[in-house]
């Protein structure tokens, strides 16, 4: 489960990029480069709390 939530933050930091650049390609329009961005940074912030944290420590 970790290592998916990584792979899809990992995605949503891509499309965090990729956005603006499909906006300044002219590629799509400023009202999709808006959703999109703030779509991938929930997902990233949703998906990082799944395995960014602290190290379990055995006792």
């Amino acid at each position: 489960m970790k290592k998916i939530m990584e792979v899809i933050s990992y995605l949503a930091l891509v499309l965090i990029v990729g956005a603006p650049l499909l906006f300044y390609a002219e590629k799509i329009d400023l009202d999709m480069n808006k959703m999109l961005m703030t779509i991938a940074t929930v997902v990233w912030f949703l998906s990082a709390l799944c395995w960014i944290g602290r190290e379990k420590v055995d006792v």
